[in-house]
């Protein structure tokens, strides 16, 4: 049986967790004793936090990379994104609209986190814990998203490489690059969840991203 994995963009107009975890307050000496990027995501004992982070740094590594300032963490936004991918893997599905009527929309999950106002987009992903060798790209019918579909097994990710390897499939679509490289947003959430995706161990990520924090 095929795999398929695959993602979306939304953004949006309009704009538990608290504090600044650990990760985002290390010094460079620090990260490089924790050496995520030979740390292996194991399905029985991942730490989620590390890999969130993990996405978040990238991120800012690419727009750094590409000329634009880093996003500043918010937490409000990581509580809406950890929501949001937690509810999708409970509810098993996939979308920027949600089943349920109070989160219906990104609008409505970013007020019901605390963000009020301005403006802000939404980054979604399934991503394998275990990494293939052999993608290819289909482009689904007009509407659908387009899908990955990884045929051979792979080595296992470190927290590192699959943060380079989601971010790199988002920046190779013209939307989710639009969110990524914005230059009116300040901040930025990432929340993570994990599942079995048709046999399979995945994470499903969130991104939220916003111009203001309150």
């Amino acid at each position: 049986m095929k795999i398929i994995f695959y993602f979306l963009m939304f953004a949006f107009s309009g704009c538990a967790y608290h504090g600044i975890p650990a990760y985002y307050e290390m010094s460079e000496e620090e990260l490089l004793q924790n050496d995520f990027f030979n740390t292996v995501v194991r399905v029985d004992s991942f730490n989620l936090a590390l890999l969130e982070w993990a996405i978040f740094n990238e991120t800012n590594i690419q727009r750094i990379n590409l000329g634009r300032q880093q996003l500043k963490f918010e937490s409000k936004l990581q509580n809406g994104a950890r929501q949001h991918s937690q509810e999708m893997v409970d509810l098993s599905y996939f979308d920027h609209v949600s089943p349920i009527e109070e989160n219906a929309t990104v609008t409505m999950r970013l007020h019901n986190s605390g963000i009020k106002y301005g403006i802000g987009g939404e980054n979604i992903a399934v991503h394998p814990i275990q990494k293939k060798q052999e993608i290819v790209f289909r482009l689904a019918g007009a509407g659908e998203p387009t899908k990955y579909v990884w045929r051979n097994k792979g080595s296992d990710y470190t927290y590192g490489n699959f943060a380079q390897d989601l971010v790199r499939r988002w920046l190779n679509s013209r939307e989710h690059r639009n969110n990524i490289l914005s230059r009116g947003y300040g901040f930025l959430g990432v929340g993570a969840a994990y599942t079995k995706y048709e046999g399979q161990d995945v994470f499903f990520i969130t991104q939220n991203f916003a111009t203001v924090n309150y």
